[in-house]
């Protein structure tokens, strides 16, 4: 029951603070629903105050009436029974001394008045009382009370109400006897009572929303917290947490938020760490279905690159293995980056050689240019890398490469125990054929690759050697590329640019 309670409290509460502009900070909503909540809650109480002192001044001034009349014409009876106007005109004389009463009467069986003192509401036409003595008569055998008022002007009226008693003698009607008081005493107390309510009341709601603004600044600031936290999240700062520690509700969010923000961080932290062993883009896919890998790939049309380090058997017998490491690392850092601006991913490094892959895992129509671009840009970086190797007094490093597009297979190789993703075919295997009769700063293409429309138009080749396959009776034709069309020179200058920039930065 309590639970239904709190759920009915809980879900009246989101629909109240529903009705508020979503652009309205939380603070503002809680303050206005408390402060409405006050406000209604003051004044229901105030008007139930006012209405019950108002009810018991009523009652009191009924209770006074009724006495006084009842007392009057019980005093009244032998003095009306002897005639004795004397002795009644002394009783009501003696009524009509305060503020309260302001009149007196006794009247005969048929209405008439016999003695009075003060005023008389049917005196005089221009009081309309409300009432005449006829119908005072009809009510004869029990008490009355009427109400009517003094109009002095149109602004000043007095309310006044008048009570009846019949003078019974031997269960006869020997007269009435009226009392008529003025409620302006009664008017003014419940002015002033309504006055001190309604002070009283705007102080309190004044306190109220005071206490609102600071209570709802308390309870939304665990939201201020959570909004930072967001905020902090969307800036890339995961290493946020929350120093408060509550034992509620909010506090088991916020460690739930902790917990979250931990997860975050080991969730970068591997991302960043499979970036360091697969290409970015294969560890995005590996991420985003890691539920669904397995061994199988699917045809696609891609482009591939080889590129390997000329007489690095040479090379290797010279240095030390530390030495030779930080040439491999030196020179693959510059190949990756020219890979990476030009979408493509870096598949293996296989000791001094790298390959390089274009249009897969994600789709990219221009795969061939991209690969040939990426051969240039590979050119025109060891060039570099070498002049200075060649300032310092150390030998060059040179490199070969060849490139071949066409139908391969792309997918997760290996076992389930262990398994990489890669491209095998034999489209694959001419690259790396291309890439082993190429000798030092040669790119080498195939004649499928460069006869391709939009690689003739952009990429400058001349032919080569004709190449022998095994298994296939026809020479292969080779070319060689040199540059690129005009038109596109200046793509390959800002690619060389941001990666000697970054490389420096």
């Amino acid at each position: 029951m309590r639970q239904n309670i709190k759920n009915a409290t809980a879900g009246l509460l989101l629909r109240i603070l529903a009705l508020f502009p979503d652009h309205l900070p939380i603070v503002y909503k809680i303050s206005l629903l408390i402060a409405g909540l006050i406000i209604v809650c003051s004044a229901t109480l105030s008007s139930v105050l006012v209405y019950d002192q108002g009810r018991i001044m009523e009652d009191q001034i009924n209770d006074l009436g009724n006495t006084v009349v009842t007392h009057l014409a019980r005093a009244a009876r032998e003095p009306l029974l002897a005639e004795d106007k004397l002795a009644m005109g002394v009783l009501v004389s003696s009524l009509v001394a305060g503020e309260s009463v302001i009149g007196t009467e006794i009247f005969s069986p048929e209405g008439e008045s016999i003695v009075k003192a003060g005023i008389s509401p049917f005196a005089y036409e221009s009081l309309q009382p409300g009432f005449s003595p006829g119908d005072m008569i009809a009510g004869a055998g029990k008490n009355q009370r009427w109400s009517w008022h003094l109009s002095f002007s149109e602004k000043h009226k007095v309310n006044v109400v008048s009570f009846v008693s019949p003078i019974i003698f031997n269960d006869l009607t020997a007269g009435y006897a009226m009392v008529t008081f003025s409620q302006q005493a009664l008017d003014l107390s419940k002015e002033k009572a309504l006055i001190s309510i309604a002070v009283a009341t705007v102080i309190i709601m004044i306190l109220g929303i005071i206490l609102a603004h600071h209570l709802s600044k308390h309870i939304s600031k665990p939201v201020d917290h959570f909004m930072e936290a967001i905020e902090a999240f969307d800036s890339g700062n995961y290493h946020f947490r929350f120093n408060d520690r509550r034992r509620n509700e909010v506090g088991q969010l916020m460690n739930a938020f902790d917990r979250m923000a931990d997860g975050m961080v080991q969730k970068i932290q591997v991302e960043k760490a499979l970036e360091r062993y697969l290409s970015p883009q294969i560890a995005r896919q590996v991420l985003s279905n890691f539920d669904s890998i397995k061994l199988g790939g699917k045809r696609i049309s891609g482009s591939v690159l080889f590129a390997d380090i000329v007489g690095f058997t040479k090379i290797s017998e010279r240095l030390a293995p530390e030495e030779l490491a930080e040439i491999l690392n030196r020179f693959f850092s510059l190949i990756t980056r020219a890979c990476e601006v030009n979408t493509g991913v870096v598949d293996k490094y296989m000791g001094d050689c790298v390959m390089l892959v274009f249009g897969t895992p994600e789709e990219d129509e221009e795969h061939a240019f991209h690969a040939a671009l990426c051969g240039l840009l590979i050119r025109k970086l060891v060039e570099h890398e070498n002049g200075i190797r060649e300032k310092a007094g150390l030998f060059p490093i040179k490199f070969r490469i060849g490139i071949n597009s066409g139908s391969m297979l792309a997918g997760n190789m290996g076992s389930k125990e262990k398994m990489e993703y890669t491209v095998v075919g034999d489209s694959v295997n001419l690259a790396s054929r291309l890439c082993t009769i190429a000798t030092a700063d040669q790119i080498v293409v195939s004649n499928e690759f460069y006869n391709q429309k939009y690689i003739r138009q952009r990429v400058i080749a001349r032919a080569h050697i004709p190449m022998q396959l095994r298994g296939v009776e026809e020479m292969v034709a080779t070319f060689l590329v040199k540059d690129l069309a005009a038109d596109y020179k200046e793509i390959l200058a800002r690619q060389f640019q941001s990666v000697i920039d970054s490389d420096f930065s």
